[in-house]
């Protein structure tokens, strides 16, 4: 994660090697500085036949264990989480 010499961005890559607390960093930025929701983030999945899908949720918390989100157990993107656990998220925000 340390990166910031060769890329020149040192607002980006701060001086951790643990990518749970330069995302805690990241995030501690954008709740003094994002005018909207610092928690809304996209999260994209694909079900069992590999059908993509995204949509917006809320971040609840976050850990090294991972992060969790606000949804509805019976909804369509915890049934896709359930047949693939795989997902990406994307914060957007001015952070830098």
């Amino acid at each position: 994660m340390n990166q910031k010499n060769s890329l020149g961005l040192d607002n980006c890559f701060l001086d951790t090697n643990d990518p749970i607390e330069l995302f805690k960093m990241w995030m501690n930025k954008a709740k003094e500085t994002e005018p909207n929701d610092p928690n809304a983030l996209s999260l994209a999945t694909s079900d069992k036949k590999g059908f993509p899908s995204v949509r917006m949720v809320l971040l609840k918390s976050f850990s090294k264990n991972g992060f969790v989100f606000y949804t509805n157990l019976k909804s369509k993107k915890s049934l896709s989480l359930k047949e693939n656990p795989k997902a990406e998220m994307c914060f957007i925000g001015k952070v830098y």
